[in-house]
């Protein structure tokens, strides 16, 4: 219905509804909409009247759920109509706090509550609720949230804990790298932070600091870099801007900074100094206000409290930094070494690295800046026993100074240490050994196995087995620590994460919540050394090897059809252009029909389907292309719908041995890492696609005789 106004909730209710035909339960519409289910019964009636002003009604069944009652035709034209239609924006309850801490952050007088409602578009309890889950966000930062009746609501804090505060704020809801993406894109939308985060509330979220402030900021800052060959890293480039965009702001405002006499007298003695009061100048001059003496000594604390390149690069492999630096983190390595039992002594790298790190780290400490590390939480739940060693190093830094380390610091002391550990061979961080499971062996599970090694560096692929005959003593002798599979396994020995082929995000979390399953126990490997291969047995397989691919180069097609008009269709036409024995090719096409079936199969991205099967119908591997005249329309792994331009066909006999899957899997892999491979199959160019496929073959065959 044109012109009626919904709000996004009840939207996406709508939406939840109308693509199912059986009950749905109000829990599982408020879990999957992250809502309690009170939220979800209070917008049923809206729902209810939009479906009955478009024609369809609601059922509701106690216990059962709900239903859209409407033909699948009326349920679609109100899906396209939700499209079309325009919702008020509803704000998450973090989106609101966000907000919320913006502008008290930015306002010195008190705001009354009625200003929280008109923006955020909820009732005065929903903003004093929210109040109170702030004000321990405030405490944490050494602020106190004042609410005085009749007057509204503001904070009280020294104005380094709230520069600090609206530091932390811009860093909890955008990462780094995503700041630096905003300022060199001059704060472009396209640049999106927390996905979680709506633009709106970004926008406002960064409205702490003018947009056109920022652009200034970069250029004043890059000149300073010129002018004094001081080149700083991305984090202190960002971090830097972040800080005098926040300072002008405040100065604006006549929120001035103070800072400790004595210790402003021996800034001044540094050399950053002289580079802060240049910057100083010119950004008087730039935005017309004058720069105090004591915010000149805070951007030389956070210009000295800054890595830049030259530091890092300009002296090679030696050694730079004082005797006490040196000293420290030579202590720091000797406890390294009693808790992991490894050698560290002789690693240069590592001792220049703690060197040049603890410098700047210290400095920061001392003079009250904050630290942060982006990969914290990673490292934290990741290598839990690094964290425990490097807590025990960085005692030695805090006996030094007199200072607590922060998390973020020792988690950098980590980062250094689990560098110069994995070169040792010493294995921190646990390595899974995994399995790929598939009824095949090739096609799919090579396409899976490939994703995995490229999103997983905890993860190793000991080898790709079949779903059907699974050998307990292979995963005892391999040390599997789960199997990875395409296709439901019944009974197994190992913990056995069911994923597709493409592996989808959800496939993804799959995998994650086995990954931290098992972290709660003891995993330990032998990590047993690969014995010699033999030098007939090598030749053996590289009999084996050649045969193989004799045999792809002699069974490889591409051909063009037309008319094809679903899968089952595609499967008959690659039957038949394979077999042309009637009785034969009815038996290959329900060899292939039955393997579809276990998966979908469909390239998500890449307009192909596999089509691919062992079994004893052929004698020998087969490789080819059927190329579709008309784009066909096939559900994906995501049940979306893809223009599919061409089938792949693979086959191999059910006997083949492993070696020769190998091959035909390798073929398969290589289908998405050359990218003309799959180009010259899909424009029908027969002889290039062939010479790809002798290059690949020949590659593979090139790297087994080098092994």
């Amino acid at each position: 219905m044109k012109g009626y106004k919904i709000n996004l909730r009840i939207k996406n209710i709508l939406q939840v509804i109308c693509n199912e035909n059986e009950y749905v339960t109000i829990s599982s519409i408020a879990k999957g909409l992250d809502v309690s289910s009170r939220t979800v019964l209070r917008e049923i009636h809206d729902v209810e009247k939009f479906l009955n002003q478009n024609g369809v009604n609601l059922d509701r069944k106690t216990g059962v759920g709900i239903k859209v009652i409407g033909t699948l035709e009326e349920k679609q034209a109100i899906i396209n109509l939700l499209i079309e239609e325009k919702d008020d924006k509803i704000y998450s309850p973090k989106e609101r706090k966000n907000i919320i801490i913006s502008e008290l952050l930015q306002n010195q007088e008190p705001v009354k509550l009625y200003n929280f409602t008109r923006i955020l578009k909820v009732t005065e309890a929903t903003i004093s609720n929210d109040l109170e889950k702030t004000d321990s966000w405030f405490k944490n930062h050494k602020l106190n949230l004042i609410r005085k009746q009749g007057l509204g609501v503001y904070l009280e804090g020294r104005e380094d804990h709230i520069r600090k505060a609206m530091v932390s704020l811009i860093y909890e809801n955008t990462n780094e790298s995503q700041l630096l993406g905003l300022i060199r894109q001059n704060l472009d939308d396209s640049v999106v932070a927390d996905p979680n985060i709506e633009v709106s509330s970004r926008n406002r979220l960064l409205n702490l600091i003018d947009n056109e402030t920022i652009k200034k900021i970069e250029g004043l800052v890059e000149n300073m870099e010129k002018e004094r060959n001081y080149k700083l890293t991305d984090s202190a480039f960002v971090g830097l801007i972040v800080h005098v965009a926040l300072a002008i702001e405040r100065v604006k405002k006549g929120d001035k900074i103070t800072i400790n006499q004595k210790f402003l007298e021996e800034l001044k003695k540094c050399q950053e100094y002289l580079i802060a009061s240049n910057l100083s100048v010119n950004i008087s001059k730039c935005f017309e206000i004058e720069i105090p003496e004591d915010e000149i000594g805070y951007i030389t604390m956070h210009i000295k409290g800054s890595k830049n390149y030259n530091n890092r690069y300009k002296a090679g492999k030696k050694i730079i930094g004082s005797f006490e630096l040196i000293k420290l983190s030579k202590e720091i390595i000797k406890v390294a070494e009693i808790e992991t039992g490894k050698f560290l002594g002789n690693n240069e790298n590592l001792l220049n690295g703690l060197v040049n790190h603890l410098g700047i780290a210290i400095t920061r400490l001392k003079m009250n800046l904050d630290i942060r590390n982006p990969l914290l939480e990673e490292i934290k739940a990741n290598y839990t026993d690094l964290m425990r060693i490097s807590t025990k190093c960085a005692e030695i830094v805090e006996n030094h100074i007199g200072i607590k380390m922060p998390e973020a610091e020792i988690a950098f002391i980590a980062m250094h240490l689990g560098a110069a550990i994995e070169n040792s061979q010493t294995f921190i961080k646990p390595i899974y050994r995994v399995a790929i499971a598939c009824a095949t062996g090739m096609g799919t599970s090579r396409l899976l196995a490939t994703r995995i090694e490229s999103e997983y560096e905890n993860i190793q692929i000991v080898d790709i087995i079949s779903a059907i005959y699974i050998e307990e003593s292979f995963l005892r002798e391999n040390e599997i620590d789960f199997i990875i599979s395409t296709v439901n396994i019944d009974k197994c020995l190992k913990p056995v994460v069911i994923v597709n082929p493409l592996l989808f995000q959800e496939d993804k979390d799959r995998i994650v919540t086995q990954i931290k399953d098992l972290k709660n126990r003891n995993i330990t490997h032998s990590y047993k050394k690969t014995k010699n291969i033999k030098f007939k047995d090598k030749l053996l397989s590289l009999n084996v090897y050649s045969g193989a691919i004799i045999q792809l180069l002699d069974n490889f097609f591409l051909k063009e059809v037309s008319n094809i008009k679903n899968v089952d269709e595609l499967i008959l036409e690659a039957s038949r252009i394979i077999e042309k024995n009637l009785e034969v090719e009815e038996k290959l096409r329900i060899a292939l029909k039955e393997r579809e079936e276990k998966g979908n199969t469909v390239v998500t991205g890449h307009e192909m389907i596999l089509l691919h099967c062992r079994t004893d119908v052929v004698q020998k591997l087969y490789f080819g292309a059927v190329k579709l005249s008309e784009s066909l329309e096939c559900l994906n792994g995501e049940n979306k719908v893809e223009n599919i331009k061409l089938g792949i066909i693979m086959l191999a006999p059910e006997d083949c041995s492993a070696l020769q899957i190998e091959v035909i899997g390798y073929v398969s892999q290589m289908l998405i890492e050359r990218v003309d491979f799959l180009k010259y199959l899909k424009s029908g160019e027969s002889d290039y696609a062939f010479n790809e496929l002798n290059d690949i073959l020949k590659e593979f065959y090139k790297q087994k005789v080098n092994n």
